[in-house]
């Protein structure tokens, strides 16, 4: 009796498992689609590849492509704190947005990063460009604002305020203007690696270091002559300090100090006070040692707060007798 009932079940189990399948129910049901990417559901970011190869191998390369999956950027959401107004900016729902939109973290796909359709989709399904072409394959309409500072600004919000305020707003030079250069024999195209805070060049020809000595004083400079927000731009992690050392003739460190400019700053909202705005200028003095000694000066600049000093961008280096 009991071996009748277990086949009993059993073929129950087989008709009840065809049922499911007749009906497409064996799988799990599709996640539903983030708010705002409905209307772009029709366009893939795989699909501006076929036409925009070059294009697509700069962000391949880019920080962007790994604004979520980058080993130091996984570290900074422990090290502040899983915040999700962090993570709506390294992984986002399609749409081209501006200063003031609500960011919403995109729930699939997060290792792809900041892509095509972040910044070209439109919400009603369209494709924001530079210019208009009505016989391109996704017909890319001009849009103001895909063009301007402020289709940074939504996920750059700080930076682009100091930007705001700077005389480069006032000289009409954009964000793209310096991170999104124009490129040669690319009709109206710039370049989508968006270079930035992990640059070395690009880092080094914002700043200018200068040294002095007045009497018993060696007195380093430190300007922004050069970037078109403060210096270093990014509030949270990047660090900026200048290094001194003294060496007597024979090699002896006679002085070794340090000066922080930009430490870690783990909170957003903050003020930009330890960071040197657009054409200001930070100073740091130091004691020159007797007798005559060398002085080294480096000026050091850290991607991320649990980088070795050895491991520190040299943004700019001096050297200068001290005399008595």
């Amino acid at each position: 009796m009991l071996a009748k009932t277990r086949v009993a079940f059993g073929v129950l189990c087989c008709f009840a498992l065809g049922a499911l399948i007749l009906l497409g129910r064996t799988s799990p049901p599709a996640a539903a689609p983030d708010a705002g990417e409905t209307s772009t559901a029709a366009l893939s970011d795989k699909d501006c590849r076929q036409c925009h190869a070059a294009a697509w191998r700069e962000w391949e390369a880019s920080y962007h492509a790994k604004a979520w999956s980058d080993d130091n950027v996984q570290a900074a959401f422990q090290h502040f704190g899983v915040d999700r107004k962090c993570q709506s900016c390294h992984a986002p729902q399609a749409g081209l947005s501006q200063p003031g939109d609500v960011m919403e973290v995109r729930h699939a796909d997060r290792e792809s990063g900041v892509r095509c359709l972040n910044c070209h989709g439109l919400m009603d399904g369209g494709v924001a460009a530079a210019r208009t072409i009505a016989d391109a394959p996704c017909r890319p309409q001009q849009s103001a604002l895909l063009v301007s500072s402020a289709a940074c600004g939504a996920c750059h919000e700080a930076i682009y305020k100091d930007w705001s305020e700077s005389r480069y707003r006032q000289e009409s030079k954009s964000c793209q203007s310096c991170h999104m250069p124009a490129v040669k024999n690319r009709s109206g195209g710039r370049s989508h690696l968006c270079l930035g805070s992990h640059d070395a060049s690009l880092i080094k020809s914002g700043a200018r270091l200068e040294c002095r000595q007045e009497k018993d004083e060696l007195i380093v400079s430190v300007t922004n002559h050069a970037t078109g927000h403060n210096f270093p731009g990014e509030r949270h992690n990047r660090v900026l300090f200048v290094q001194v050392i003294e060496r007597m003739a024979d090699g002896e460190i006679a002085l070794a100090r340090q000066e922080l400019i930009k430490g870690i700053t783990p909170f957003r909202g903050e003020s930009s006070r330890e960071q040197i705005r657009a054409d200001q200028t930070f100073e740091a003095r130091f004691p020159a040692i007797n007798p005559p000694v060398k002085a080294e000066v480096q000026l050091l600049y850290k991607a991320f707060p649990w980088y070795s000093d050895d491991q520190a961008l040299v943004v700019a280096r001096e050297e200068l007798e001290l005399a008595p």
